[in-house]
């Protein structure tokens, strides 16, 4: 039922975690791994355990994050496109995801925070006892209440917001393009639920990402046309 879409480059240390986490706890889930042009064994791995559920895309060489989500999604078996990263785990079971998706709803936004695999054994960490911030350190951004905005950084998309209104931003790098996506979603009418006790754990590593100093810029330009249903022609439509 649910495709998870990441990129990974050189993070081999990471993959087997993330394979158990993901399609080795719950069979009604497919891995899409984009590798940007590896060196660490990560391609040899992915290819020697040969698991019937994980579909590798080589692209060969560092690519933009809308470049590689992109190329995860069109590599996708199911109507639903989970968000991810190969660096988090998520501390709930799939099946709590599942049953939560319904027909009223087109895209969900997951809670996060920043651990390690030990936190996610500990009530504390999972409760948010040990910080000093009132929301114990978990953080979604959802203020359209307010008419603010909504920043998925792990989620679920139905398939057909991609086929209707595009998939991700191709003038991104790195980051705003997943804002883009979930505030483009939103200003075009999709529903959207909030899962705050859908826990993920972004583990405390190196991080890869490229920020680029354009992308804000980029992303206020892009907000105020989505405002008026105007999609810029950097968007490519699913399946089109």
């Amino acid at each position: 039922m649910i495709s998870i879409v990441t990129g990974t480059l050189n993070r081999l240390k990471f993959l087997p975690n993330l394979i158990k986490n993901t399609v080795g706890s719950d069979e009604r889930l497919e891995l899409v791994l984009v590798d940007g042009g590896s060196t660490d064994g990560t391609i040899d791995y992915i290819k020697k355990i040969n698991h019937p559920r994980i579909k590798l895309v080589e692209v060969g060489k560092r690519s933009s994050y809308p470049h590689f989500m992109n190329l995860g999604i069109e590599n996708s078996s199911y109507e639903w496109i989970c968000q991810w990263n190969d660096d988090v785990i998520l501390v709930n079971k799939w099946s709590e995801i599942i049953e939560k998706i319904d027909n009223n709803f087109d895209f969900y936004l997951f809670n996060w925070k920043y651990g390690n695999y030990d936190d996610i054994q500990r009530d504390d960490w999972l409760n948010g006892k040990d910080t000093k911030h009132s929301n114990g350190g978990w953080c979604v951004v959802d203020l359209t209440e307010y008419g603010g905005e909504i920043v998925m950084n792990y989620g679920l998309y139905n398939k057909k917001i991609f086929k209707e209104i595009g998939t991700y931003n191709n003038e991104y790098i790195y980051y705003y393009a997943d804002g883009d996506m979930s505030m483009r979603s939103h200003l075009f009418g999709y529903k959207h639920k909030t899962l705050y006790d859908i826990k993920v754990c972004s583990l405390i590593t190196d991080k890869n990402a490229e920020n680029n100093i354009n992308d804000k810029k980029i992303y206020e330009k892009n907000i105020s046309s989505y405002k008026n249903k105007i999609l810029p022609n950097t968007i490519n439509i699913y399946g089109r």
